[in-house]
């Protein structure tokens, strides 16, 4: 049996012809009669010119400390902590005074890491996007 009903919308707007299909695309240069206008010059303003980095300078991150004598004994010398990361895709580094070369990096969504302590206080750095974190303590290690 042969259906002799109308294709649906979707196969009639697929089908429809556009006006210019088919044919090259015609491309036409700029007229050389009128010159190019250079754009708008922005007026400088007087800021200070910061120095280029160089290997004299280290490189200076952006870092929240985070005391975390509160949660665990001031004799600890590393910790297990999980770590959450808002949004998922961000990056949270934590470093140890001391151990700034060697940072502990927590993925999101929620990692789990170990890090070294040495005093009460370490520091996170946000990176690849991450605006927030939240750290859950789950063992510390003591000589």
């Amino acid at each position: 049996m042969i259906d002799l009903h109308p294709p649906p919308a979707f196969i009639q707007i697929a089908q429809k012809q556009t006006p210019g299909a088919g044919q090259p695309l015609q491309l036409v240069p700029p007229s050389q009669s009128q010159p190019r206008q250079p754009p708008p010059s922005v007026p400088q303003q007087s800021q200070p010119q910061q120095p280029a980095p160089s290997d004299s300078q280290p490189e200076r991150l952006e870092v929240v400390p985070l005391d975390v004598g509160r949660y665990l004994p001031h004799t600890a010398l590393s910790a297990t902590i999980v770590i959450t990361v808002v949004p998922p895709t961000g990056t949270v580094s934590v470093f140890t005074p001391g151990f700034e070369d060697s940072p502990a990096v927590f993925r999101g969504p929620k990692t789990a890491g170990e890090i070294r302590l040495n005093g009460p206080t370490v520091y996170i750095h946000l990176e690849n996007g991450a605006t927030s974190y939240a750290v859950e303590y789950l063992s510390w290690r003591e000589p």
